[in-house]
């Protein structure tokens, strides 16, 4: 990206939560589904389980409805 400059005070302001592991292990565990997935077939589709790491996700962020069609460029 030209043009394109991040800082580390950038970085420093964007919301990173602090995820406990419990809240973690089911995401790993989807992504370890995909990559095995993927793996055994190139063309699998894994579209419920990125859809099951979105949720996750936009829980652990607390996103309500609405902002989870902002992210999802759904507008």
């Amino acid at each position: 990206m030209e043009g394109l400059h991040l800082y580390p005070d950038d970085w420093q302001q964007l919301p990173i939560p602090d995820v406990p592991p419990e809240k973690q292990t089911p995401i790993v565990a989807l992504v370890e589904q995909i990559l095995a997935a993927k793996k055994a077939d190139k063309t699998s589709d894994i579209s419920a389980l990125e859809a099951e790491i979105d949720r996750l996700v936009n829980d652990i962020y607390g996103l309500t409805a609405e902002e989870i069609v902002v992210v999802e460029g759904r507008e």
